[in-house]
């Protein structure tokens, strides 16, 4: 898919306005829709169709970029995630449905609804917050949908990367601006403020100041749409400059002109946000992240009532509100019918009724749709949206969710029901059965059961902890393999704790370096530490030094020297991106580094070898030492904060002496993990940036695994291998667990036949309640059929035995491994009695024969059922 656009290439000319110059200029192509191209391929042709079983969670929502209402439809409205989709409501929030699937970004910036026909929807894709986390996505490009998100349409700026706001005329919903923000870590001249007038066929680029300075915010005024105001961000290499400024039209968006008199400038102007009256075109107002020495005051509203021409600071106090974070926020709004009300959007929400001179920061009373710990209202605020037909009436989204007001925000719901978690790391532990743990970003630390998420009921997970705003950064969450009631867990740059989740009580336990130790002990943000396989009270942490302990943090030695330093000056780092061990032999440890730096110990920590060569400059972020050969390593790398899209997934024979390649067919994209199998020693598994993928020849080929999931950020794999089951922690759509034993059944028996019927798991008779016998839904289970194809075609699976009538459904099947979830429902009832209750029948408990047939083959297998003892089990 190669997208080449004529745009207009404007420059800054005499006396700070700028011109028109056409000039012909060619987007380069997005990364990103080729190896999507690869993927949608993997997944056509792949023969591991097996089934992904969503585990949620929600109790702790995730981090929006967007959202948006839609005016006289208050039960409809949407709400776009960071890396989670797009997703809508019809029912004021009750289900939500995510409209954005198998698109080829995964990033969303800003969605736009047209306001002459809210049926039109414009979505930028690649996120605004610049945030150095190997999961910050980029973009590819503005999407159109003209029947409310049922159906897209790409409309190109493939090499946008990352979009900040989208604005659409107020009548003409063909008219559109997009402000491009570009390249995060690395300069591009694709970047600025766009402009289409025949609803994005083609683009114009009318505003560009240089490759390093991107648009963050474009407003149209609804009193003159020929006046529109823009603000342009210098937000490379850092995220402040000279460059950064506000821009206004008076013609449409064909010259500009920069504000200056009165407005901040110079190297410590950071991002800015504007918000327009809908009453006056010259009444505008700029929330500026003025990053002074005295960061902690750097949040400023400034106001002109002269289209732009004077600037004066709305208020005499400090507005406290990004802290040293502006470069997060910055978006402001006003009252749709009262332009002296002011909005404007940092850690805290800052709320002023006359004119942006004073503010009250609203905190309001919270009411979660999923009971949760949370009190105060979340902290770092993304976008809000301010209903037109009614200002009280207002949704607001932050790192904590969607939450909406009807009373300007005295009283909030909280919309902790959608599953859109971005999770860094997971964890299982030895149970039986199993519980989850993850760490989330900005919302804390979580843990909960390993079965399938159900809408219908309160969530199950729970809280390992979480700061007094609602939130925190969780990163690394591991459960003591020997007692599940303590549990480690970290916050971000180092930050660690050991909890008693009997007793609630956590301890702090970050390592720090020796007085005597010379240098600076550094983090990344997620910071590596792992438990020993060889001993549960040992554990190991790493910055750019190594420390270890063998009491479980209590006390802590330094083992290694500065780990950051390399050989090869270009590979020189900031700190640890993975460390690990050696299930087979507890001396040998690895550490790789955020640039690509490998080190190995062979005693313990006593001595460090660097063998990085062959290694691609990337952050490493997996490292598998194989539990089959001492001397094998599998390693990922991730180059996404380096705005690097490609895969690099590596292992060694000899101890990473020699590092091969082992990307083979994978689509070229980023993974963040690989996991060897510990049952069969050729089976591995990847997490990509759209999905997991399997090698049964450890790495020669790969498959994508599993049909059923939309394209989504793999962020951590681990198997929990008595349950036979691989638990997927993904960065915006929760968690998921897939059966490995029908894969190890294949893998056992290979076969050759047409068609294979694999032995059917235990099915479970739900529970018939006390008095009335009617179904106690909860204790619901379903059944998974697996079977084998050696080609696609139609198939008929049956099962009999104790049944009043056959029980049957046909299933259009593909070549390979085929999965069928069944509730149990065997027959369902329509009543017109008042009090009729049982509208299904289930399944009851017994005996039973399941067959398959297909065209030229009959498979069959036994099957029991047995009752549930829910709840008292």
């Amino acid at each position: 898919m190669t997208c080449i656009y004529r745009v207009i290439l404007v420059i800054l000319a005499f006396a700070g306005c700028v011109n028109n110059i056409t000039v012909a200029q060619s987007f380069s192509q997005s990364p990103l829709l080729g190896s999507w191209t690869e993927y949608l391929e993997h997944k056509k042709a792949t023969p591991f169709g097996l089934e992904w079983i969503q585990l949620g969670p929600v109790i702790n929502s995730a981090r929006v970029e967007a959202v948006q209402g839609v005016p006289g439809e208050p039960g409809t409205f949407y709400v776009a995630f960071g890396s989670g989709n797009l997703w809508k409501t019809v029912d004021h929030g009750l289900s939500w449905k995510p409209i954005f699937e198998d698109q080829p970004a995964l990033g969303i910036g800003d969605i736009a609804l047209a306001p002459s026909d809210p049926k039109i929807i414009y979505l930028g894709s690649g996120e605004s917050l610049k945030k150095p986390r190997n999961f910050t996505m980029p973009g590819v490009g503005v999407f159109r949908s003209d029947d409310a998100g049922d159906n897209w349409k790409y409309l190109g700026l493939p090499d946008s990367y990352h979009i900040g706001e989208i604005v659409v005329h107020p009548t003409n919903p063909d008219i559109v601006f997009v402000a491009v923000m570009g390249h995060f870590w690395t300069p591009n001249k694709n970047r600025g403020l766009y402009r289409s007038r025949d609803g994005g066929e083609t683009w114009e680029l009318v505003l560009y100041i240089d490759e390093n300075t991107g648009a963050n915010d474009v407003v149209i005024s609804v009193a003159d749409p020929d006046v529109i105001y823009t603000s342009m961000w210098n937000n490379y290499p850092d995220v402040m400059g000279e460059t950064s400024g506000i821009y206004t039209s008076k013609d449409g968006g064909d010259s500009w002109e920069k504000c200056e008199d009165g407005f901040p400038t110079g190297k410590f102007t950071g991002r800015i946000g504007l918000a327009v009256s809908e009453q006056n075109p010259d009444k505008v107002y700029a929330l500026v992240d003025n990053r002074n020495p005295k960061l902690d005051n750097a949040s400023e509203v400034y106001k002109s009532v002269d289209g732009g021409a004077n600037w004066t600071r709305s208020h005499t106090d400090d507005l406290n509100i990004m802290a040293r974070l502006g470069w997060y926020f910055a978006d402001c709004y006003l009252n749709p019918q009262d332009d002296e009300e002011f909005w404007g959007l940092g850690v805290r929400l800052a709320h002023s009724v006359d004119g942006a001179k004073s503010f009250d920061l609203i905190q309001g009373n919270v009411y979660h749709h999923n009971p949760s710990p949370a009190v105060p209202l979340h902290l770092d605020h993304c976008e809000m949206w301010i209903n037109p037909l009614n200002p009280k009436h207002i949704l607001l989204g932050n790192d904590g969710g969607l939450y909406m007001s009807y009373d300007k925000g005295k009283n909030w719901r909280h919309f902790n029901n959608i599953p859109a978690g971005e999770f860094y790391d997971i964890a299982v532990d030895n149970q039986d059965p199993y519980l989850v743990y993850g760490g989330v970003q900005d919302n804390s630390s979580v843990y909960g059961p390993s079965k399938e998420w159900n809408p219908m009921y309160p969530d199950e997970w729970n809280y390992i902890w979480i700061d007094a705003w609602s939130g925190g950064d969780g990163c690394v969450t591991y459960p003591d393999p020997d007692d599940p009631n303590t549990i480690y867990t970290s916050s971000q740059n180092g930050g660690i704790f050991r909890k008693n989740m009997l007793e609630d009580k956590s301890k702090g336990i970050k390592p720090r370096l020796p007085k005597t130790q010379k240098g600076k002990l550094n983090y990344n943000f997620i910071a590596p530490y792992i438990i020993s396989c060889h001993k549960s009270s040992r554990l190991y942490h790493a910055g750019n030094y190594v420390f270890k302990s063998e009491n479980k943090g209590d006390k802590w030695d330094l083992i290694s020297p500065d780990l950051s330093r390399s050989s090869d000056p270009e590979r020189n780092s900031h700190a640890a991106g993975a460390v690990a061990e050696s299930p087979l032999d507890e001396n040998l440890l690895f550490v790789g580094t955020d640039h690509g730096v490998f080190w190995i110990s062979e005693d313990q920590g006593m001595n460090w070898e660097e063998r990085s060569d062959g290694l691609p400059i990337a952050y490493i972020r997996s490292i598998q030492p194989s539990a089959y050969d001492s001397d094998r390593i599998y390693l990922s790398l991730t180059g996404m904060n380096y705005d690097d899209l490609s895969k690099h997934l590596y292992y060694s024979e000899d101890l990473g002496k020699t590092w091969n390649d082992i990307g083979s067919n994978l689509p070229d994209e980023v993974i963040n993990c690989i996991v060897e199998d510990p049952n069969y020693e050729n089976l591995l598994f990847a997490g990509g940036y759209r999905g997991a993928y399997i090698s049964t020849n450890r790495g020669a080929s790969w498959s994508l695994l599993g049909r059923n999931l939309a394209a989504t950020c793999v962020s951590d794999l681990v198997i929990q291998k008595e349950a036979k089951e691989l638990v997927m922690g993904t960065h915006g759509r929760g968690i998921y667990k897939l059966g490995l034993e029908p894969l190890y059944y294949f893998l056992d028996q290979q076969f050759v036949k047409e068609g294979v019927l694999f032995p059917v798991p235990q099915g479970w008779e739900p529970y018939y309640n006390d008095t009335h016998r009617d179904v106690n839904p909860e204790s619901l289970k379903k059944t998974t059929f697996t079977f084998w194809l050696a080609k696609p075609e139609k198939v008929k699976l049956s099962i009999t035995g104790g049944l009043k009538r056959k029980f049957e459904i046909e299933l259009q099947a593909n070549q390979g491994l085929n999965q069928f979830c069944w509730d149990l429902v065997t027959r369902q009832a329509d009543n017109g009695s008042p009090y009729f209750i049982h509208f299904k029948q289930y399944m009851k408990a017994g005996q039973y024969k399941v067959k398959l047939e297909g065209e030229s083959f009959v498979s069959d297998q036994k099957w029991n059922v047995e009752k549930t003892n829910f709840p008292y089990n």
